[in-house]
């Protein structure tokens, strides 16, 4: 049992990983742009834009480089402690750092020494997409939930006695617009990778907590799964939190247009309009069948656990 769970446990990351590779080689188009979105924002922006989106967007800096640690921290644990257990240790059974099946005998030289060096690559290759794409994911939706904060700031300062006040109208439609365009296309690009995340991450963490329970004498494995399973939750969770930032800050603009400065003006026709369209947030879905969001997130855990418990009365038998 405990072999089996570690193995469907790293083919899921690794699955997940050759899904993320290939989206993202399929969407390059939309991907160049949102980054050159991102850029010309960022350039075009004054002084007082650059600290809302400096606000919004620090705290998932902080977040991506912290997970992106956790995972090298995983990566490495997940390297070195086999190393430690056959070399330091003397431990009777060779293991490696990704249990499988390989059709030669893995324990015998040159061979364990072959194998363990291809699985270092690839592990590095895996972690690396991992940390990658999770970090861009979380990077580019913060930043569109960051331009529906730039607009909001803008809907609140309209004044009525402006004589500039309709042309400033048109120029937040114009945003709010554009807003839509790239929250759309971050949709399109990440949408799939998103089901796959949340259908993987009920395995990840059902599975890695199962290992934790079996190998809790084993400090090494210990170490390794502990490790592994923070970073699971930790992904499924920066999912859901910039998917929910999205939904709540794209919500807000009709909010926001309510409280500028409309009674008795000449745009309140214009602003009807865009606050009709703010009642249709914008989301990331998992492939169009639910929104990325705190409430998913809290669902997803709680049919891990579920499944955790399961498995474990299961084995107990």
């Amino acid at each position: 049992m405990d072999t089996a769970t570690e193995c469907s446990l790293i083919a899921s990351a690794f699955v997940l990983c050759f899904l993320r590779l290939m989206v993202y080689t399929y969407h390059q188009k939309d991907m160049r742009y949102v980054v050159e979105t991102m850029r010309s924002d960022w350039a075009d922006a004054s002084y007082e834009e650059k600290q809302v989106l400096k606000e919004k967007c620090d705290f998932a800096f902080r977040l991506a480089k912290y997970f992106i640690a956790t995972v090298a921290i995983t990566i490495a644990f997940f390297m070195t402690v086999p190393m430690l257990e056959t070399y330091i240790l003397h431990s009777e059974e060779k293991i490696l750092p990704f249990r499988g099946y390989f059709f030669l005998n893995h324990t015998l030289s040159p061979n364990y020494e072959m194998i363990y060096i291809f699985e270092i690559i690839a592990g590095s290759f895996g972690g690396s997409m991992i940390a990658g794409v999770t970090s861009f994911n979380l990077v580019v939706i913060m930043h569109g939930a960051a331009r529906f904060s730039l607009l909001q700031k803008k809907l609140e300062s309209l004044n009525r006695n402006d004589p500039d006040v309709n042309k400033l109208m048109v120029k937040c439609i114009k945003l709010h617009q554009d807003a839509i365009k790239f929250a759309d296309a971050l949709e399109d690009i990440i949408n799939v990778v998103a089901l796959g995340q949340f259908v993987t991450s009920t395995g990840l963490v059902c599975f890695a907590g199962f290992q934790l329970t079996s190998m809790l004498e084993d400090r090494g494995r210990l170490m390794k799964y502990s490790t592994f399973l923070n970073s699971a939750i930790l992904e499924l969770f920066i999912f859901s939190f910039s998917g929910n930032e999205l939904i709540v800050e794209s919500e807000a603009v009709g909010d926001a247009a309510y409280r500028s400065d409309w009674a008795s003006s000449s745009f309140t026709q214009s602003l009807r309009i865009l606050m009709m369209r703010a009642t249709l947030p914008s989301r990331i879905t998992a492939a169009k069948f639910y929104s990325m969001s705190l409430e998913s997130f809290s669902a997803v855990l709680s049919t891990s656990f579920s499944y955790f418990t399961v498995l474990k009365a299961v084995s107990e038998e």
